[in-house]
């Protein structure tokens, strides 16, 4: 069986460079990080805010992510941004792989803290470096 092209469909499909990832990313506060636990996916919503190319979060110690980071653990991780607009049928997504681990620098741990403010309650004084090695872009139809 053959399908009829959709005249409707975007007509851009491109990757974007590392720059364009980069202001993508800085121009949203949350994004879904992707970790495996006992070989099974999961994904959580963070805030977070970038630290040159790596990605910083917040946490509390009871979480997934605090859990799996502990001690001088580090873990691969996937972090993801996106954003669409249906009607125009476009969008983008971002998505920044590396090592997942807890951050030991004061400093920055202290810019962190004041900086990043999570939406639901509680402390969140853990802190997480995702450290990019790679940073990977799409965008779809006209933005």
């Amino acid at each position: 069986m053959t399908q009829e092209p959709d005249s409707a469909a975007p007509d851009l499909l491109a990757e974007l460079d590392a720059a364009a990832c980069t202001r993508l990313l800085a121009a949203v506060r949350f994004g879904r990080l992707a970790v495996v636990e006992g070989g099974v996916p999961r994904i959580v919503v963070l805030n977070f805010m970038l630290d040159g190319a790596d990605v910083l979060f917040r946490t509390k110690p009871d979480t997934l992510a605090a859990r799996l980071t502990r001690g001088d653990a580090s873990v691969p991780a996937e972090f993801e941004v996106d954003d669409a607009l249906s009607v125009q049928r476009a969008g983008w997504s971002v998505i920044v792989k590396g090592l997942l681990g807890r951050e030991d620098d004061d400093r920055v741990i202290a810019s962190a803290r004041s900086r990043i403010t999570a939406w639901a309650q509680g402390e969140r004084d853990v802190v997480l470096r995702l450290r990019a090695e790679r940073l990977t872009g799409r965008q779809v139809g006209r933005l």
